[in-house]
Order: C-alpha cells, then structure tokens, then sequence
C-alpha cells in the first residue's frame, strides 16, 4: 500500500495526459482498494472526461459508496458547477443527485443562483435538491452532540440562511417558493429574519411566505409559526394566521407548545387573541387529541380574550370529556369562572373518578355556595388517593388544631364534640400539637389540653404524655391525668392508675378508683358481647389497696367521686 499511495500521488499531480487514461482504465480493475484509489485520485486531476465518466458511473448512494464520498476533491467540485449551468437536463440531474448523496450542503447558495436562470431544466430536479439539503442539514443541527462537528453545522447553517434571505429579497428573479420553504427549514431560533419580512409591506416575498406559513404542515414550519409566541411583540399577521389555522397537525403542535403551564411570555401573547377558528370544533377535535394536548385548550381559552361565554363552553367539553390530564386542567381553568352554569360543571366534575380532576374540584366548592359541599368535602379526607385528601384538608385549612385551641373555651359542648372530630381529621398535626400542650410549664393549658384529648378521644395516642402528668406537681392535673386514663385499654395506663391511687391527694384517689371502674365495666361488657378481650382483660383483677380508712374520710369520698373535678384558673 505506501508504494500505491506513491503511485496515485504521482499520477493525481502530474500533467501526463496519459495519467488520466491509466486511472479510467483502473476504474475496471477487480481490486475495490486499486478502484477506490483510482476514483479519487481522478476527481483531483482536471480531466474532464474522467469527471463525467465518475458521475455516469458512481452512485454515491449504493452500499458500496454510502458515506464514502463526503469530501469531494475541489476539482470536481468545480466540474459540478459547471454541469448545472450548463450540462444537459439528464446530466444536471445526476449532479444534483450526486450532491444529496454526499451532503454537499455548501451547493445550496449557488443552486439558489442556478433557479434564476429560467431555462435550466429540470427545474423541479434543483429545486428539490435545495430542499433536500436543508432538511439534512436541519437533521444535523438537531442530532451534533459533539461540540466540534455542531459548531462546523451552525456555521453552515450561518451562510446558508444569509444565503437564502438574499434569494427572497430576489423573490422575483426566481419566483420560488420552495426557497422560503428551505429558509423556514433553517429558520427556527431566527424569528428575527422572518419578522423583517413579514412586517415589511412592501418585501417581494412577503405574500408567499405568509401563504406558506397559513397552509404549511410540515414540523419546520409549525416550529417557526410557534416560536412567535415567545417573541414579546409578535407581528399582528403572525397572530392572525395562528388565530385562523385550525388543521389538525397545526393544533397538535400549537397545543403542545402551550402547554399546561405556559411561559409568562406566552400567557401575554394570549391575552392579544379575540378569537380562533378551532373553538367551535372543540367537540369534533378532542377524540384527535393526546392528554398533552387537551390540557393546553382550557389554559389557551382562559387566557384570550374570546367571549366568556364560549371559553366557558370549550372548557365544559374537556372537562366532560377529555382525558384525565385535559379533564384536570379543564377543572383548574373552571375557578375562573363563575354563574349557574360554571356551578353545573362544577357538580359533574365532582363525580369525575380520576384523583386529580377530584383535587382540582375540591377548593371550589365551599367559594361557590354548593349544597353539600362542606359533607363531599370532609368525605374526601378519608380518600384513598393522598391528593385528595391534601386538597380536602387545604379547603378546610380554617378548621386548624392551633385554631380550634384558641377557641376552645368558647364553644358550647356539643359544638366543640363535633368541630373537633372534624379537626382531628383535617389537621394531621393535632396530635403532635397537642402532645406539646401537655408538656407546656403552664398549669392552664395542659388541664385544657387533657381536656381535648378526652374529647377527641385521642387518649391512646397520648398514653405516655397522659401517664407522665400524673407525676405532675399539680394535684388537679394529676386528676384529670387519671380521668383521662379511664380511655384507655393498655397494661402500661393499668399499671400507672394502681401506682397513682396511693397519691396523697384525695381527689387523685377519687379520679383513680373512677377510672379503674369504668374500665372494668367497660371489660365486663365486652365479656358480655363476646368480643376478644382487650390486653387489659388478659391480666387477673387485682385486689385494690384500701386508700381510705376512717369513716369521715369515706364520707369526703364519697362526695368528691360524685361530682368531676373542674379546673380553676
């Protein structure tokens, strides 16, 4: 191979016209490796003769040439040129070819020159090899990961669209409108290039490209349609062809743009649209729609400004039949609207069986005056879905426990009984706030915090704060720590209650023996009804240490069990 490489090098630079006849001849060889050589070395050598005699005969496309041929040496490059101003129709087709197989991106500005002189044929052939091109090239600026070949595309992709603004500003000399097609390929992220001419009335390819940009259903062109929307001052023709499109593929991507949570850019070019043509065909279009899609309608209808009426109407179609994504932004959009029929479609909504169209009803509810709505509410606390019942608890945020102990002393008792079974539902801390109030260094809020453990009957949850307090300082905390006892069931508050009725307070010892009974009739009842013991059952009744021992005593008993202790300030 070195002495080849010595050989092809000799005849690629010398001016023997005998050279180019060897290497035709070694076009023939049956060597791929002596052909592939002979190949290149003639495209570098200016023959013309063995130029066409490559292009007749290498099809950069087939399996032996694919991916070969990216690199052509400069003269043939040139004889290329040549060929599509002034090669036969067949001839500029196969060189037109020839460029799409080996990407020769570079072919687009001169292609573009070619199309003004009208007599080239075929003039569809160069057309399409200028679109051709540019969709590759797009193709490539979308697929470099490697920052060296992605600089190398961004470059081209530089000249080309230089390129091909000049050829629309020369709209007429090619009356082309396949050119502004190639330009929109190149143009997305450039919306500056096209606002210039769109904007200026009198650019001669201003009413083509606007036609394009109105009919158009290829991704390129949509990209560049949309992209607008994040321009803060979009032309008013641009905004009017989006409000007048209402193609299925431009919808899909303009739905997909917006999104459900659009830029704050986007959400201000919204407020500029009085209306759009696909409002009406909502019902006809949903079932054509993904769940990304649909949930971008009722964000877009919300923020034009299109009557409310119908946004209203666009809203209550998704919201009653979209997908479970279109249904819960139907249900979000829904909270800004308000009447007798927003109410209707609030009441449908809340049947809906998906968790997040149910959490995006919920905080409606109560602001919209609906029969039943605090009951439907407090039902969904015991949801099985966890975003339910966050949403349940958020619209009852009011019914706080910090709250309900601020006005505790205020309720009358039937009242507190049921908003504090309500709280205790709503407000996941209540239990751990309340653990701290009977921990307070204040006598005060701890009596009133055994006080509504009782209440809300959530003395087996506070067992061992409950226990601790009957070592309390305080004989009239340490009473109601015993009372509060009587609820429980565990061995540990039986064990606590027979230690605390040798307490040196009388009433603690009242408190104690009341407790302990009520236990035991609550045990024997069980008994009763044959259901499994408690833990508590399970342990022999044990014999109760006297605590009294005289009769004056006994009588001073008897008065302090017959009443409940009630804390003085």
């Amino acid at each position: 191979m070195p002495a080849w490489d010595t050989t092809f090098h000799w005849l690629k630079i010398t001016g023997n016209r005998a050279a180019g006849e060897l290497l035709v001849r070694a076009m023939e060889t049956f060597s791929p490796e002596l052909r592939k050589a002979a190949i290149f070395t003639l495209m570098a050598r200016r023959e013309v003769a063995g130029h066409r005699l490559i292009l007749e005969r290498i099809d950069p496309a087939s399996e032996e040439w694919r991916g070969q041929l990216k690199s052509l040496p400069f003269p043939f490059l040139d004889y290329l040129r040549s060929v599509l101003i002034h090669g036969e129709p067949h001839v500029r087709a196969k060189a037109c070819h020839f460029l799409v197989e080996t990407e020769q991106l570079e072919f687009v500005p001169f292609l573009v020159n070619v199309l003004e002189h009208r007599e080239c044929e075929p003039r569809s052939i160069i057309i399409n090899t200028i679109l051709d091109l540019s969709r590759r090239l797009r193709q490539h600026l979308e697929e470099s990961d490697n920052s060296s070949e992605a600089n190398h595309y961004n470059r081209v992709a530089e000249q080309l669209r230089r390129a091909l603004l000049i050829a629309a500003d020369r709209f007429p000399k090619h009356e082309c409108r396949e050119v502004l097609d190639a330009f929109l390929l190149l143009a997305k992220g450039h919306s500056g290039l096209l606002a210039g001419i769109v904007t200026n009335r009198g650019h001669p390819a201003r009413r083509a490209l606007l036609d394009i940009l109105f009919r158009e259903t290829g991704t390129h062109a949509l990209a560049v349609i949309c992209h607008f929307l994040y321009q803060t001052n979009p032309p008013e023709d641009i905004l009017s062809i989006i409000s007048r499109r209402s193609d299925l593929p431009f919808l899909r991507y303009f739905f997909g743009t917006v999104g459900s949570q659009p830029d704050p850019v986007v959400k201000r070019n919204l407020k500029r649209f009085h209306t759009f043509r696909w409002v009406k065909e909502v019902p006809q279009l949903l079932p054509q729609l993904d769940e990304i899609q649909q949930q971008a309608i009722p964000v877009i209808v919300t923020h034009a400004r299109i009557s409310r009426d119908e946004a209203l109407k666009v809203v209550g179609h998704v919201l009653l039949e979209g997908q479970p994504a279109g249904r819960r932004a139907a249900a979000e959009a829904l909270a800004e609207f308000h009447g007798a029929e927003a109410n209707a479609l609030t009441i449908r909504a809340m049947q809906d069986h998906d968790p997040s169209v149910q959490a995006a009803i919920i905080p409606q509810l109560r602001h919209r005056g609906i029969l039943g709505a605090l009951p439907y509410i407090v039902s969904r606390l015991d949801s099985p879905h966890p975003i339910v019942r966050r949403a349940a608890r958020k619209s009852l945020r009011e019914f706080s426990f910090t709250r309900f102990l601020q006005v505790w002393d205020l309720l009358p008792p039937d009242v507190r009984k049921n908003t504090g079974m309500l709280v205790k539902r709503v407000d996941p801390r209540a239990t751990l706030l309340l653990r701290a109030e009977l921990l307070s260094p204040f006598r005060l809020r701890r009596l009133r915090a055994l006080e509504v453990a009782v209440e809300l009957e959530l003395v087996s949850r506070l067992e061992s704060s409950i226990i601790g307090l009957l070592q309390d300082e305080d004989s009239s905390v340490r009473a109601e720590a015993a009372i509060a006892l009587s609820q429980s069931d565990s061995v540990e508050s039986y064990r606590a209650l027979l230690e605390a009725s040798n307490d040196a307070s009388i009433t603690v010892q009242t408190a104690v023996i009341r407790s302990l009974e009520e236990r035991r009739q609550r045990t024997e009842l069980r008994s009763q009804l044959q259901e499994p013991p408690p833990e508590q059952s399970r342990l022999e009744k044990p014999t109760l240490p006297p605590v009294v021992t005289d009769t004056a005593n006994r009588h001073n008993l008897g008065q302090d069990s017959s009443s409940r202790l009630s804390p003085s300030p």
